[in-house]
């Protein structure tokens, strides 16, 4: 049906307000509930400055102290539950063991049907956060809650880097000195918003340079020229705005408020000066990665007409997306068996008949390769190996020994990486041999043969910071001051990892 001017957009306009009619609705915090949408934009807020001035206090304790001395500010009362439910309630919907997004409905006026919007308020803040070592979830604002700001300033659109440092200059030059300041942390969200992107994509693009493929938008390379004099317009828009500024404190001299707001003017344009240098670096940084992929790599992106099983089925949507039921993988892969008839030969008896084989269960030849297995460690997912031990070789390098007693003493989620993978742990069998002089840096991983120095190539390649093992020693040593301790229902007599630079 046709649809008047009315219903133009409406999807996107439900999909900007939904997010907003959604925080602290359901929330059961007894008298607090009239408040709880205002207490929540002023812990988003809180979040929000702090991110642009770079402060990392933004973790969950973080948030929860946020929402507490907001409601002292509001003279509200508030128990330890209540203040715990709107702080739970601001990082997911539901049980915190779920950690849900949240959903809401919206009608969506081209497909004429009723759609669900999947968002949430805050994510994790990968540049700040470091589980490899320990720490807790550093939280920024996502997309959504951004927007809901920006929509509080009467922004329908978050304005462009430029366009924000024009409206500056016409603040400086009106003496609007204090909201030039409050619009310069706009720009250095805007800002930190791209760079955040251009780190995701460069991630992206090392682990999957077929994401170039895709990614249409992202390919930049023949537009390189105009994107550094872009760039170098936005730089003489600085210069200008710094020019302006000493103007104007030549002109105020006696003032002494007004030079102190032109201070703070002058350390916020340096800070975003400073910032909007480190995007345009990343930015041409990526350019000339994407333009040496596509010179050392041109099959990669050759056009091609086939559909490959592996690569479309497969690795493109198996590998990434996964499946809900075992029976979506039979639906692929019973046309392989039977292509004219699925009825004839169906997967399910074919895989009957693989279930039981006992002449492979009494093959002594089998039978000596398993107990050869045993004598070996074979590392199934070093991936989930690496992570976990990652954490003993930072200890190893600032303290120069790793007890195995100290597992134990790690927090619980880096203790959970140890049972991903059973191997985890029988390497610590593996070092309590010889010592081991460490010689795999400039080596190739298929010659290695030992367990350990497949682990060390694997932790320099994924921590450069390991490489300072190279030539040093790694041996045990028995803790005799130690007492065996009870690890997850397991009682472990502990060692100690060492490491030593050999004399020359």
């Amino acid at each position: 049906m046709d649809l008047n001017e009315s219903w133009e957009g409406f999807a996107q306009r439900m999909q900007r307000l939904n997010p907003l009619f959604e925080l602290g609705r359901g929330m059961e915090v007894g008298a607090l509930k009239p408040y709880v949408q205002t207490i929540l934009m002023q812990v988003l807020l809180t979040i929000f400055y702090r991110e642009l001035n770079d402060d990392d206090h933004r973790r969950k304790s973080d948030i929860k102290y946020m929402v507490e001395d907001t409601i002292k500010q509001m003279k509200l009362l508030a128990d330890d539950k209540q203040i715990e439910r709107i702080t739970s309630g601001l990082l997911y919907q539901g049980k915190e063991e779920y950690s849900q997004p949240f959903e809401a409905l919206y009608y969506d006026e081209i497909k004429q049907s009723w759609e669900t919007q999947v968002f949430r308020y805050v994510t994790m803040d990968e540049i700040y956060t470091n589980l490899e070592l320990g720490g807790s979830i550093v939280y920024k604002l996502t997309d959504v809650s951004q927007e809901m700001i920006f929509m509080s300033r009467e922004m329908a659109e978050e304005f462009s880097i430029t366009i924000e440092q024009l409206y500056s200059m016409q603040l400086i030059k009106n003496g609007n000195f204090r909201k030039a300041t409050r619009n310069l942390d706009h720009l250095i969200s805007r800002v930190n918003r791209l760079m955040a992107k251009e780190f995701t994509f460069q991630k992206e693009m090392i682990n999957n340079p077929k994401i170039l493929l895709m990614e249409e938008e992202w390919q930049r390379a023949d537009n390189r020229v105009e994107i550094e004099k872009q760039f170098e317009e936005e730089k003489n828009h600085f210069r200008t705005i710094t020019r302006m500024i000493e103007k104007s404190k030549r002109r105020n001299e006696e003032d002494h408020p007004i030079q102190k707001e032109l201070f703070l003017l002058q350390e916020k344009i340096g800070h975003t000066r400073q910032l909007h240098d480190r995007f345009a670096k990343l930015v041409i940084q990526n350019i000339s990665y994407e333009m040496k992929l596509k010179a050392e790599n041109p099959s990669l992106f050759w056009e091609t007409s086939l559909v490959s099983f592996r690569e479309q089925f497969y690795e493109n949507w198996l590998m990434i997306e996964g499946v809900n039921s075992f029976e979506a993988i039979e639906r692929v892969l019973s046309p392989l068996f039977s292509p004219k008839n699925e009825f004839i030969l169906p997967l399910d008896w074919i895989w009957g008949e693989q279930e039981f084989d006992e002449n492979q269960l009494t093959d002594p030849v089998i039978e000596e390769e398993s107990e050869e297995s045993i004598t070996r460690v074979r590392v199934t997912n070093w991936d989930s190996v690496v992570k976990a031990w990652s954490y003993v070789f930072q200890h190893l390098q600032t303290y120069g020994e790793f007890s195995l007693a100290d597992l134990s003493t790690l927090p619980l989620e880096v203790q959970d990486l140890w049972f991903e993978e059973s191997e985890s742990i029988d390497l610590w069998m593996m070092f309590d041999k010889k010592p081991l002089k460490v010689q795999v840096l400039h080596r190739k991983e298929e010659t290695l043969s030992d367990e350990r120095e497949i682990l060390l190539y694997k932790l320099m390649q994924e921590y450069p910071q390991f490489q300072v093992f190279e030539g040093l020693k790694i041996f045990t040593m028995f803790d005799h001051r130690a007492e065996s301790f009870l690890w997850y229902q397991t009682k472990i007599t502990p060692f100690k990892i060492c490491v030593l630079e050999e004399k020359r």
